[in-house]
Parts: C-alpha cells; sequence; structure tokens
C-alpha cells in the first residue's frame, strides 16, 4: 500500500497532532525496547508512514540528543529527513594586554583557570552581564525565555524562538571563569542576527571572535603546565600503576571483586585514540579504543542535560557501536566515552 500523503503545512497549524506527537516521542525514548504496535499505529495514523516500531524507536532514542522532540516530530513528517541545524559559537572577552592571536589569548586564559593563578587570570577584567542580558531581550522581543535558565549558575542567558516548528532558533551565553569569559552559542540565526549579537557583545568585550579550537588550547597550554594531564605513553609495556600514576581514572563497582578501572590521556581523548580497562576480577590489564566522546567544555548545558540520564552510557553503547563506556571526571572537563576493546 502506498504511503498516505500528509500535508505538512496543514500538520503545522494543527497543534492538538503536533503535542500528541510530541508526547508519543518522548514516551518511546523512555520505552527500553521496541515500539509496540497500539503505538506504531496511531504514530503511523499522524504520519503516514508505514513503519515498524524498531524503525520509531530509533528516531524517539534521538529524542533530549542531538535532537529535541520538535526536531524529531518533523523528521517523521519528512520521511526521516531532520531539519537543517547551523550551529555557531563566539567567544568574548575583555583585556587591554596586547595578543599575538585570538588563539593565544584563549589558550592562556585555559591556563589561568587551570593553574589557579589569580594574578594572571585578573588580567581579564570581569564583566558584568545582566545590562547585556537586558539589551539582548530588547533586541530580539518577543522571544520565549528558557524558565529554568538562572538556577544553572553557568548559563548567563538563554532565549528562543519557536515561530517555524522544527527550525527552532536559540541563544545561549555560558559564563567563564569568574565572569572574565563569555561563551556564546547560536543555533539557526540568519546573518543579520549574528551581526546583532555581535554588535552587543562588543559593547561589552572588547575581543570576540570564532576563531577557537579547544584541542589546541589544550595543546597549546601543556607546555606551561607541566605533568598536569599526566606523563605519555612510556616506551614498552604499559603498567597499571604508570597509568594510576599519571592518566586519568573512572572505577565502577569500587571495594567489589568485580570492580573495573578505565584509564584515558586527556590530551588523547578523541576517537580512534588508545585508552585502558583494569579487571580485578580477571587481574587483567586490557587496551581500548575511543569510538566515541562528550566533554561538558565543548557545550555544558547539552552534557549537564545527558547525564540526567542514569541509562545515557548504556544507550550510548548501543548507538555507537561500543563495548564498554565510562565517566571521567578530568583536569580540564568532565567526559563520557564509549570503547571497542582491542
Amino acid at each position: 500500500m502506498a504511503k498516505k500523503k500528509i500535508d505538512w503545512e496543514t500538520v503545522v497549524k494543527d497543534k492538538e497532532v503536533l503535542a500528541r506527537a510530541e508526547s508519543l516521542v518522548k514516551e518511546g525514548a523512555a520505552m527500553g525496547g521496541v515500539l509496540p504496535k497500539d503505538m506504531c499505529d496511531e504514530l503511523n495514523t499522524l504520519t503516514g508512514n508505514k513503519w515498524t516500531g524498531k524503525k520509531y524507536k530509533e528516531f524517539c532514542d534521538a529524542y533530549d540528543f542531538p535532537w529535541e522532540a520538535e526536531e524529531v516530530v518533523y523528521a517523521l513528517f519528512h520521511n526521516g529527513e531532520f531539519p537543517d541545524k547551523k550551529e555557531e559559537e563566539l567567544f568574548a572577552w575583555k583585556i587591554e594586554e596586547s595578543i599575538d592571536s585570538d588563539q593565544d589569548a584563549i589558550s592562556f586564559f585555559y591556563m589561568c583557570q587551570y593553574e589557579n593563578d589569580s594574578e594572571r587570570c585578573n588580567k581579564y577584567e570581569q564583566v558584568d552581564v545582566k545590562p547585556l542580558n537586558e539589551e539582548i531581550l530588547r533586541a530580539f522581543a518577543g522571544w520565549e525565555i528558557e524558565e529554568d535558565w538562572e538556577k544553572n549558575d553557568y548559563v548567563t542567558f538563554w532565549c528562543s524562538n519557536k515561530e517555524i516548528y522544527g527550525y527552532k532558533k536559540m541563544l545561549k551565553l555560558y559564563n567563564g571563569y569568574l565572569n572574565r569569559f563569555l561563551s556564546c552559542r547560536m543555533i539557526n540565526f540568519d546573518e543579520k542576527e549574528k551581526e546583532m549579537v555581535v554588535s552587543l557583545l562588543q559593547k561589552y568585550y572588547n575581543h570576540v571572535s570564532s576563531d577557537f579550537d579547544i584541542n589546541k588550547a589544550r595543546q597549546a597550554s601543556e607546555p606551561e603546565m607541566p605533568g598536569l594531564f599526566g606523563a605519555s605513553e612510556p616506551e614498552g609495556a604499559i603498567t597499571r600503576e604508570f597509568l594510576e600514576a599519571n592518566w586519568v581514572v573512572s572505577s565502577y563497582n569500587e571495594g567489589e571483586d568485580c570492580q573495573t578501572d578505565y584509564y584515558m590521556h586527556e590530551l588523547k581523548c578523541f576517537p580512534g585514540e588508545k585508552a585502558y580497562c583494569y579487571s580485578h576480577e580477571d587481574d587483567e590489564l586490557r587496551e581500548l579504543e575511543i569510538v566515541h566522546a562528550i566533554a561538558r567544555m565543548d557545550n555544558a548545558g547539552v552534557y549537564d542535560e545527558l547525564i540526567q540520564d542514569d541509562d545515557v552510557l548504556i544507550k550510548g553503547e548501543e548507538e555507537y557501536g561500543a563495548d564498554c563506556s565510562a565517566e571521567f571526571i578530568g583536569k580540564f572537563s568532565c567526559y563520557l566515552m564509549w570503547f571497542k576493546e582491542i
């Protein structure tokens, strides 16, 4: 039987249909297995699809990360195609000293932050973000304010525009160290809106840049902070003692016979790099390969939302084809990591 054609322009005007579809997506995401037949039948009736419970489950599992409910619903009505999503990030700070490049300044900032060197950090001036927030409110009048953004210390401001269903525009501002640094994330902004944000940032900060790579910043910082990230892999065989002393460790089932310890190098925490795990039960150290990693420093808001789900690591193992996973608390950030055994 041919797929029943659903007119999207009609659907987006029907708030009850959209609300029901969103509710089913969230309900499906909370389920442990494939969606039952009655839910599939209802979703197929709403969307005109002829999908199975397994296929719907794949899309429902994308809810919360990396897609929001509206974006998943959009995909269900568009043959599985998610809406375009453009994310950009700006960084702003105020410092009177001359610098070689924006990248050097941000690297320097991270060195200050993690060395806890108040004298060097104080070269970055503190900025009161409340006047900036008020100006953004006026500039983007009518946009919705995230209700609980003030509950998060690191969130400075958060607003969104949902005029186009499934294509939400969003502006998020995150505080840096003691208000001396600002991260500005823009989702689906057009050039005019982006220029407006930049002009407002420039009223309060004398450096606004998109030229930033956290990995380069960490690598540039390493010579200034000997031993902060631990020694590199030695020649010859890796030992558990070396990993305990030099790498970041994450232990599970501590104190039990089945305790497992995972080890990663914080400058080498990317897909394709090595990691290790030690099984106390087998007294065996095994080599792993990182298949996927999410760092809090890349997007604190997304990371904090993810870890609210107790099963985030287990779900990721299925999604990324991993054999095991662990959460790490390093010196630079927190990380969710998935591994394959070698």
